[in-house]
Formats: structure tokens, C-alpha cells, sequence
């Protein structure tokens, strides 16, 4: 198959996608209610229609915002026929000069609406399907012999997104991680987010599991934090606590306590081994100005 054969054959695939339908996801909904102040579906139709509204493009983008749904249906096209960067301009136009018109589904059959895909819009979804980026063979061998079949797609799209180049090192982590975690769990792809984000911030990192443990520690503080402005507020109140220079720890509790979990079971299944904090070592103390 020579280039412009499996261009056609990647445009015809999103042609077809597209056609099947987009179903707004909560995400979009939440941008759609909250900028448009919950609009009813003609007044969307108007708000797409109108090309002087500045918040239009915004809306149009994330409505043919490709999700990891439709970067799935799309992987083994992708895979199997090594596409570059220049393949990108030839299936771009392949696409505008298809003319593609979607249908558009509300939430809980909420009603739908038609719209036809610009040329911008195409540029974007088609810069966000990174199809020039290839997974490292070693990885995808790991991929392909530890993790199970139902999720093998979904963690090609999740590495397929990724923004920087691997080092050796992370490549050799990544084989270790699906080669030791049990996809089998309902949180694999959970910490497989994680490590991927994680391995992102963790530039020049020759020693991962003490990156990873000094992240564990972050978290850890950042708790402490919390659980010291909360015991604090409990024997003054807020106003004092501001006028006296205190600021509140404005993070997620729930959440910095499962990234800690989750850092625990990556580290116990890849390195075997963990850290754990004992809080009468790890006190945070407020200063009052």
C-alpha cells in the first residue's frame, strides 16, 4: 500500500466515525451549560451558525474533540501503517473535501443536531490523533504479552497521547510496569494515567523510584497541611486566620490520598517495595505573622 492508499484508508475510517455520530460527553456539557448557560438545542444550532460569536470556535473544537473512544476505533489503522507527519496534510484534505456533516447527540436522549465539520476543526482533531507518533517495540512487545486484549487499544491511545520522548530508562520502567501490574484490577488503567503524567514532569530522572516516592511525599505534606489548617479552624475561625496571614492548603484531600495509593501499589508491583510516613515526623505547622 503505497502513501496515498493508506491516507485514503485513514481519512475513509474518520469519515465513517464521524458520520456514526458524536455524543457529547459530560465534559463538553459542563463548557455548553456553563458558557451558553444552558442552552436548548436550536439556540446551539444558532450559536455554531453565528461566525461573529467569539466563543463559536471554542465550542466547535470541543465538540470534534476526538476522545480516547474514538482514538480507539481508530489504533489499528494507525499501528500497522506507520503514517509521518506529511501523511497528516494528505488526509486533512481528503477530509475538507468531503464535506463532513455529523450528527451531534445530547446526553440521556436529550435530542441531537446536525453541523458540518470546518476545515479548522478537521486540522485540530487530526493534529490530536497524533498519528505520526509510534510506541517504542519494546513496550509494544510488553503490551502485546502481558496486558489483556480488551485493554490493549486503550493503552495504545493513552501512550499514543503522550507529549515527550522516552528516555531508556522510562522505556525499561514501562516494560517492568506491564509486564508486573494486574490489568485484571479495575484501577490498572487508573495508574497507568498516573504513571504516564508522572513520567512526563520526571525530566532527566535517573532514579524513578525515589522520583516516585519523593512525589509520595508531596502528597503527604500537602495533607499534613490540610489536616493542620482544619485543626486550627476549629479553635478560631476563618476571618482571624486570614487577618493573621494563614492561607487554607487548597487541594483535593480525596484525591491527594488516592494518588498516594496509587503510587504504593505501582511502586510494590515494579520495585517491590514502597515508603511509608509516620505523621508525628511530618507535621506541618502554620506561622502566624
Amino acid at each position: 500500500m503505497n502513501a496515498d492508499e493508506k491516507c485514503i484508508l485513514l481519512a475513509e475510517r474518520i469519515v465513517k466515525i464521524l458520520k456514526e455520530g458524536i455524543h457529547l460527553n459530560s465534559d463538553v456539557m459542563h463548557f455548553i451549560d456553563s458558557t451558553f448557560s444552558s442552552p436548548c438545542i436550536n439556540e446551539l444550532e444558532k450559536i455554531i451558525a453565528d461566525n461573529s460569536d467569539c466563543e463559536r470556535d471554542s465550542l466547535i473544537e470541543l465538540i470534534f474533540f476526538p476522545d480516547e473512544e474514538i482514538q480507539a476505533k481508530l489504533e489499528d489503522l494507525l499501528e500497522s501503517h506507520n503514517y509521518c507527519r506529511e501523511d497528516e496534510k494528505k488526509v486533512l484534505d481528503y477530509l475538507s473535501s468531503r464535506q463532513i456533516e455529523s450528527t451531534i447527540h445530547f446526553p440521556d436522549n436529550k435530542g441531537a443536531f446536525s453541523v458540518k465539520m470546518p476545515y479548522e476543526a478537521a486540522g485540530r482533531f487530526l493534529n490530536r490523533l497524533n498519528i505520526h507518533r509510534a510506541i517504542d517495540k519494546r513496550i509494544s512487545v510488553a503490551i502485546n504479552n502481558y496486558v489483556s486484549e480488551k485493554l490493549k487499544i486503550f493503552v495504545r491511545v493513552k501512550l499514543r497521547n503522550t507529549h515527550s520522548e522516552l528516555a531508556e530508562n522510562k522505556i525499561l520502567f514501562l516494560c517492568d510496569f506491564f509486564g508486573k501490574m494486574e490489568d485484571e484490577s479495575g484501577d490498572f488503567l487508573e495508574c497507568l494515567d498516573f504513571i504516564l503524567s508522572f513520567l512526563d514532569e520526571a525530566e532527566n530522572t535517573s532514579d524513578l523510584f525515589s522520583a516516585l516516592i519523593d512525589k509520595k511525599r508531596f502528597y503527604f505534606k500537602n495533607l499534613q497541611r490540610a489536616e493542620k489548617f482544619r485543626q486550627q479552624l476549629e479553635k478560631g475561625n476563618m476571618e482571624t486566620m486570614i487577618l493573621q496571614g494563614v492561607k487554607a492548603p487548597y487541594i483535593n484531600i480525596e484525591d491527594e490520598k488516592r494518588k498516594m495509593e496509587l503510587i504504593d501499589k505501582i511502586s510494590l508491583s515494579v520495585f517491590g517495595r514502597t515508603e511509608y510516613f509516620e505523621k508525628a515526623h511530618q507535621c506541618i505547622e502554620f506561622k502566624f505573622l
